[in-house]
């Protein structure tokens, strides 16, 4: 006789019990899914600004190595820039650059006049800082999304890039006091002075056909136009010295031959904006 075998089910218990795991799990799937998300948007972000940073300094070294020149009492030096989001017209020839153009790049070189030493923290901390693109008495027009607006930067009554002369150029070192507050309260810990990112280089997507869209209502969502840039420049720390005898920290006279240039990069920067913070910024030293 073949005994009868009771099959054995699942209980009451059993069944709430795999049920409350099942959600368990599932709930941390979906709270760990937005910072996968998150994380995978930043590395993205992160990627791009490199790649842009190091297009920024390939141009910026090609513009001094290939495209530099002087102004024509031979005292100061400046150099074309070259690259996506320079929008007006490039120079046929070197002299015939404008300095109020955003491709114009002067460099604020220390007067070539004065041959007395100077200690270098001294040095560095009294050289002038250039923002650009230059923004000082000028009005530019900003296309943002199809829709074209004017703007005006009235900070400074300087002429654009003092006309080529670094010395009657404004320094933007100082078009800005920024203050920072305690947590919580409007008590004010301490304050410096820095420069002010007014207006960026825009890039755009080359593919996109704007009289085509303009026809059809089109709008251009490719993820490059929402990134632009700016960089600054001032004299290096570490600028050689004219001396004959080997120059110390406490005693040299400038050469004006090292820069120091910080690139910053943005995403949906709004121009005429004040304090807008990069995303991601770096800083490199060129050789004139």
């Amino acid at each position: 006789m073949i005994p009868i075998r009771h099959q054995k089910g699942f209980t009451i218990l059993e069944i709430l019990l795999a049920v409350v795991i099942l959600t368990v799990g599932l709930l941390g799937l979906l709270a760990v899914f937005p910072v996968a998300m998150r994380s995978g948007k930043d590395a993205v972000e992160q990627t791009n600004a490199v790649i842009i940073a190091q297009s920024v300094e390939q141009a910026i070294r090609e513009g001094l190595m290939e495209h530099k020149a002087q102004s024509p009492d031979g005292r100061w030096t400046y150099f074309i820039f070259n690259h996506d989001g320079v929008t007006d017209p490039l120079p046929v020839k070197l002299e015939r650059a404008r300095p109020d153009a955003d491709y114009y790049i002067l460099l604020p070189s220390p007067d070539p006049d004065r041959k007395t030493a100077i200690r270098r923290t001294e040095y560095w901390e009294r050289g002038k800082t250039f923002v650009f693109p230059e923004t000082d008495g000028l009005t530019w027009i900003v296309d943002e999304s199809g829709v074209e607006r004017e703007v005006t930067d009235e900070s400074s009554s300087s002429a654009p890039n003092g006309r080529g002369n670094p010395i009657q150029a404004d320094d933007d070192a100082d078009d800005f006091l920024r203050e920072i507050r305690s947590p919580g309260s409007d008590r004010v810990l301490d304050s410096y002075e820095t420069y002010d990112v007014r207006r960026v280089y825009r890039l755009s997507n080359r593919f996109f056909d704007k009289e085509l869209a303009q026809d059809y209502d089109l709008i251009d969502d490719d993820p490059i136009s929402q990134y632009s840039f700016a960089f600054t420049i001032r004299p290096a720390k570490q600028d050689g010295s004219l001396d004959l005898k080997y120059p110390d920290d406490r005693s040299f006279t400038p050469s004006g031959d090292l820069f120091e240039v910080e690139i910053l990069v943005f995403r949906s920067f709004r121009e005429g904006t004040k304090l807008a913070d990069p995303f991601y910024q770096c800083q490199i030293l060129v050789h004139k």
